[in-house]
């Protein structure tokens, strides 16, 4: 017992120096009660642990084995998580790990339509109800666009959508294919206000159950269909509009150059695609990943460069038209997520245990930051299905044009 107690003792004591060298002031109390400051002034957090599992953390502290402690409840964190994660991202948060062999070798070996389905269900079969609470009316679970200061987040979902809608040329008698549709929120959208049919795809069943009660009390079942479909199983069904608003970042690099083919075998002659995506700034060395998100948030995820995505859809037969960055609206979007994430914690605690509480809590903050400093940004890349026999100007439309009247 002493010499495990020495040892829970070393790595706090070479965790405090870390933080007093980077000049982190904050104050620990360990499991004993005992307090350690790492400055004199200025201390605003404090860490309380709780378990003494939270010391296998201090061996290598990092985005991983700090955040698997938190989530955990090894410890916690009295004043802002958001400003203690800000100050001590760039000096302590190492977010790539190495892979473990295990998971190395399992790639070789998985089934990638079982594994893909696994994977949006693990995330996304979480109660509705709980992301009702912070995500609003809109049930928007991806970027806004915040037309203000004072634009408030269903103003920005909608605003979102309807910016789509508007690249999209949408009108009536088109017919829409929205992959990943999430609980639905678009294609009501695209369906009530520009009057198209939409059919929608996802591969979570408490998705589709809920978008399905949304059409029906929308009285919108003539215009919108929504299936639990894998996109490689879309067949020969063919649409003149596409929309991905926040499902490419499932696809991963390996697929994506299928999926572009396969989005673009479905589109009609002229038709456009929209792909609304978070993008990364930076490059992950080889055999590595986010330790965090892979295990706990999004397993199976990836972000790719935006040069490669455009690259890929080119190649594949894209002709980009537009693309748009919104990174500094996703700070914003997150923003508000948390901030509704922390004034209905009790509600939401009755929805789903503090260990997922906790996790999607401590992720948003993460990619609030990451966005903020320009480790990823989000874009919307509308591509068009080139067609030769029809040479028109009316895609190649420019939002600067003052006397422009073919937007829709």
């Amino acid at each position: 017992m002493k010499a495990l107690i020495k040892k829970e003792s070393f790595f706090l004591k070479k965790f405090i120096q870390t933080l007093r060298r980077e000049m982190i002031p904050i104050e620990i109390i360990d499991t004993n009660g005992h307090k350690y400051s790492t400055a004199q002034q200025d201390i605003k957090h404090k860490i309380l642990i709780k378990d003494r599992k939270f010391f296998k953390a201090l061996i290598s502290p990092n985005a991983f084995s700090l955040g698997e402690a938190y989530v955990k409840g090894y410890f916690d964190i009295s004043g802002s998580i958001r400003e203690l994660y800000e100050l001590i991202c760039d000096k302590l948060l190492n977010m790539d790990q190495r892979k473990g062999m295990l998971t190395l070798f399992s790639n070789f070996f998985v089934k990638a339509r079982k594994k893909e389905k696994e994977n949006i269900e693990y995330h996304y079969n979480v109660p509705c109800d709980f992301y009702r609470l912070f995500l609003g009316q809109t049930m928007g679970y991806t970027c806004g666009y915040y037309t203000s200061e004072k634009a408030s987040m269903d103003e920005a979902q909608n605003e979102k959508m309807d910016i789509i809608c508007r690249k999209l040329r949408l009108k009536k008698g088109d017919n829409l294919l929205d992959i990943g549709c999430g609980w639905g929120n678009f294609a009501v959208y695209a369906a009530k206000h520009y009057d198209v049919d939409v059919t929608g795809i996802t591969l979570s069943s408490e998705q589709k159950e809920y978008a399905e009660n949304w059409v029906k009390a929308e009285g919108l079942s003539q215009k919108i269909n929504i299936k639990i479909l894998n996109y490689r199983d879309l067949g020969t069904e063919s649409f003149n509009k596409i929309s991905c608003v926040g499902m490419s970042e499932h696809v991963g690099k390996a697929n994506m150059k299928n999926f572009f083919k396969i989005v673009h075998k479905c589109l009609k002659k002229g038709g456009l695609f929209m792909q609304h995506t978070i993008t990364t700034n930076t490059d992950r060395k080889k055999g590595y990943e986010n330790s965090f998100l892979d295990k706990f948030m999004f397993p199976g995820g990836e972000l790719m460069f935006e040069h490669d995505l455009v690259n890929m859809a080119s190649s594949s037969g894209f002709e980009l038209l537009n693309a748009e960055n919104y990174r500094t609206h996703y700070v914003k979007t997150l923003n508000d997520w948390i901030i509704r994430m922390e004034r209905q914690k009790d509600k939401l605690l009755k929805i789903v245990s503090d260990n997922v509480y906790r996790i999607y809590h401590i992720f948003f903050i993460g990619s609030l930051i990451s966005f903020k400093t320009k480790e990823i940004s989000i874009f919307q890349n509308l591509y068009y299905k080139t067609d030769s026999d029809n040479i028109s100007t009316d895609n190649f439309l420019s939002s600067y044009s003052k006397n422009e009247t073919r937007i829709a």
